[in-house]
């Protein structure tokens, strides 16, 4: 029996792993030569991979995406338009060193501010770099200090830069700030399409024949091994100290999911040309193999029902108007998904009231994931809540009962319904004796009539002292010639008043 005890030892132990709670695979992490590396989900900036990503590094020409984005900035500000021509000064060759790459440009040359920014978007020229900066702040000075305040706008912390156009020494950076700056710089399409482009012909100038600039971007070349055909732009560097570097966006839609991944890769410290390419390839490829998007929240679900005073119907339900979605990897849970809801109308101190129309404003969510917010949305009523005439009746009464004018105004009218009704009321009876006095007295005047019909109607057989029969008299008259009469057993009818007199 004894050789049974490590196989029944493995089976308990099987059991208890098979108890313990399931947790969300890994996914690892990709394999890449550079020194630092980071992906950012652009939708939310998430971070979804990060390898040193706070290690600086010489800014060198990737600071020509941040003389692009405060273009951008100016333009959507109506500082300047694309369309602006500008001249080329005598100073703007100020640190053209050799072997600097240039557009060409000579003093007194005119541009469009969407010609320089595609020559120092595809080639780097340094040139066009310096008359953009001039163009936007003034001067190059100015430019510097308003690239480095907008790095602080941003939460760059770890970069700083020394000039326009990346000519050495350009500053510093690192993976995280430098992917910061390209998803702000995606924000405007305006701006970043120049970033995507792979050729660009400069139109002629009254100094220049037509230039045509080639970009050295070769996840953009559909002809180079490195093509991305997912990529959709921004720039490669080679570093002052020897190293080489990417800044890439790409973006994906599953074919099992109608969410687009959109994605920045940076890589620093790559140890050649290709391995910058090859890097940027593996990080884009691991994320859209192993993400998803997940929805916390639906813009088409109701999210929760609240009371309506005076609705009919008396509730209505409440949905965010924006769909929140996180990018999470395909093995793992969801997990704990929490609203944080504020309410308008109880920020106000009010009863929510009808009517509501649909899509109405009600207030504000925040979503939290695991105890982390994830984003925010304003609430909206997901139907027309119509006014019940009923339960607005109902409420109007009840303010009225409030009111202390009200109530006095009540009481006395009630008062004056009492005395009112007090007085009908003794009016009533007084009536109710005087008709029973009525009756009675009619009572008693046919009581009277019929005992005096009974002693008419009884005539005694013989006349008494030979006088008169009864129902006959005599008086004075029959001195004066008149005969005997007889009487009317009745009296005359002028005599008693009528029936129904009251």
């Amino acid at each position: 029996m004894k050789k049974f005890k490590p196989l029944s030892l493995l089976l308990i132990i099987s059991l208890f792993t098979c108890l313990l709670p399931v947790q969300a695979l890994a996914v690892d992490d990709p394999s890449i030569t550079a020194g630092s590396a980071i992906v950012m989900d652009v939708a939310t900036g998430d971070v979804l991979f990060e390898k040193n990503g706070g290690q600086s590094a010489p800014a060198g020409t990737l600071a020509t995406l941040m003389t692009a984005l405060l273009v951008g900035d100016a333009v959507d500000q109506n500082v300047i338009t694309l369309e602006d021509t500008v001249t080329a000064s005598e100073s703007f060759r100020y640190n053209l060193v050799d072997g600097v790459t240039t557009a060409g440009i000579v003093p007194g040359e005119t541009m469009t501010v969407n010609d320089l920014l595609y020559c120092a978007a595809l080639t780097s020229a340094a040139d066009a770099c310096n008359l953009l900066a001039e163009h936007v702040s003034g001067s190059a000075g100015a430019f510097v200090e308003a690239m480095n305040a907008k790095a602080g706008e941003l939460g760059c912390s770890g970069t700083s830069f020394l000039n326009a156009n990346g000519v050495e020494p350009a500053g510093q950076t690192t993976t995280r700030d430098l992917a910061v700056i390209a998803r702000a710089l995606t924000a405007s399409t305006a701006i970043r399409t120049p970033f995507s482009a792979v050729t660009y012909t400069v139109p002629p100038t009254d100094m220049n024949d037509s230039r045509t600039l080639t970009s050295s971007n070769a996840l953009l070349d559909s002809a180079s091994p490195f093509y991305y055909s997912y990529a959709y732009g921004f720039r490669n560097a080679a570093l002052s100290d020897g190293s080489y570097a990417m800044v890439a966006a790409a973006n994906y839609t599953p074919a099992a999911s109608a969410d687009e991944i959109d994605v920045i890769a940076v890589v620093l410290g790559c140890p050649d040309s290709d391995s910058r390419f090859s890097d940027t390839r593996t990080l884009f490829d691991w994320v859209f193999n192993n993400f998803t998007y997940r929805t916390i929240l639906s813009s088409t679900e109701n999210l929760t029902t609240i009371p309506v005073e005076m609705g009919d119907p008396g509730s209505v339900g409440v949905r965010g108007e924006d769909t929140i979605s996180v990018i999470l990897p395909n093995d793992q849970d969801l997990g704990k998904v929490e609203y944080q809801i504020a309410y308008q109308h109880e920020q106000n101190g009010v009863s929510l009231q009808a009517p509501l129309e649909a899509a109405q404003y009600l207030g504000d969510v925040t979503v939290y994931l695991d105890g982390v917010a994830r984003g925010s949305s304003r609430l909206v009523a997901a139907s027309a809540v119509d006014i019940s005439r009923l339960q607005y009746l109902r409420t109007q009464l009840d303010a009225m009962a409030q009111n202390e004018s009200v109530r006095q105004l009540v009481t006395i009218l009630i008062v004056i319904l009492g005395v009112y009704l007090l007085l009908v009321a003794v009016y009533l009876l007084q009536r109710m004796l005087h008709l029973h006095s009525l009756r009675r007295a009619r009572k008693d005047r046919a009581i009277a009539r019929s005992q005096q019909e009974i002693q008419w109607l009884d005539i005694p057989e013989q006349e008494q002292d030979g006088g008169a029969p009864i129902g006959y008299f005599q008086d004075d008259r029959q001195d004066q010639g008149y005969e005997d009469y007889p009487q009317d057993q009745y009296p005359p009818e002028d005599q008693y008043p009528p029936e129904d007199d009251v």
